[in-house]
């Protein structure tokens, strides 16, 4: 108030013979009136948040991490880390399985475990979603008791029916639908038998990135890499599918399987230890504050990086989104 009552009095000092220059009058007084709420929207957007997972080799919980343990850039320009929060309340969390006839006894197996151990590593009290398809949503399941959940989970068997990439687009919507409004920490963990999406769902993957919805994930298919690969090495550009990209950019992880490389005994520990690993990401996230040195207007490239003394190369691994967004 203070301020446009100054910005009054120097109008009338500039224009004391006011009756004549109405028109300026009125411009300058818009222009009071505005300033304070444009630096004030200015203001705000320098302040934001964005989220990482940080975990142990081990799947253990970070310790002992704070902001000075964090560089940050945004668009290459260097952000201050006012603050790295550790989670507050286990994230919820909608599970997208895949339970069609593309499985086999091996990879249905390996998925029953995965997603056994990926519950694991959560209280047994949160917010969990089962959502199940092939070539549609075939059923919904909402639990507060993830004991509850790992009983459903061990009692499903495939569905006889071919996925479809209708089917995946139409399990990310509802997911996507059912964090309105998304809460800090959302996310998804899909499993599916292909990497393969239609122009449908890599938009909807794309709104819900831009939303702050992490998106993890596994999948068993064969057909779209020239060589195999195990599930924990680290893919090159050229060999991301269209959901490991997504995944990545969200700040999430996407895990492939190599079928040809692994008999059963291995895949099942090798899922295992995914699921784990996952959840471990999942849940020990920190929020960063951040404040940037000017606002941004587009979509700006985000890089989060341990400082040397904070970590060791062996010992921790992190998950966080590609970019950040301008603020609404």
């Amino acid at each position: 108030m203070r301020t446009t009552e100054t910005c009054w009095a120097n109008v009338r000092t500039a224009y004391p013979h006011a009756g004549t220059r109405n028109r300026f009058i009125c411009l300058l007084a818009v222009a009071c009136l505005l300033t304070p709420a444009l630096h004030g929207e200015s203001n705000a957007c320098l302040s934001r948040t964005t989220l990482i997972g940080v975990s142990g080799a081990n799947g253990e919980a970070s310790q002992g991490l704070t902001a000075a343990d964090f560089k940050v850039t945004v668009g290459g320009k260097t952000a201050t880390v006012q603050s790295a929060t550790p989670a507050d309340r286990p994230p919820r969390v909608i599970i997208l399985l895949d339970t069609s006839a593309n499985h086999d006894q091996q990879t249905w197996a390996a998925t029953q475990a995965m997603v056994d151990e990926f519950l694991a590593g959560f209280p047994e009290a949160g917010d969990f979603t089962l959502l199940m398809f092939d070539d549609k949503v075939e059923r919904v399941v909402h639990e507060t008791n993830r004991v509850s959940l790992q009983g459903t989970v061990g009692e499903m068997f495939p569905s006889g029916k071919r996925e479809s990439e209708a089917g995946l687009a139409e399990a990310i919507k509802k997911g996507s639908a059912g964090f309105d409004p998304y809460r800090q920490g959302d996310t998804e963990f899909l499993v599916t038998t292909s990497d393969q999406i239609q122009n449908e769902t890599a938009q909807a993957l794309n709104l819900q990135r831009a939303v702050g919805i992490r998106l993890f994930g596994a999948s068993f298919d064969q057909t779209i890499r020239s060589g195999p690969l195990p599930f924990d090495v680290y893919m090159t550009v050229e060999t991301h599918s269209p959901l490991d990209a997504a995944a990545r950019a969200s700040g999430g992880l996407w895990i492939w399987f190599d079928m040809s490389r692994q008999d059963t005994a291995a895949l099942l520990r090798n899922a295992a230890t995914a699921g784990r690993s996952t959840a471990e990401l999942v849940r020990n996230y920190r929020v960063l504050q951040l404040q940037l040195t000017s606002p941004i207007t587009k979509p700006e490239k985000l890089k989060i990086e341990l400082v040397k003394d904070a970590r060791k190369a062996e010992d921790r691994f992190s998950a966080y989104p590609r970019e950040l967004f301008p603020c609404q």
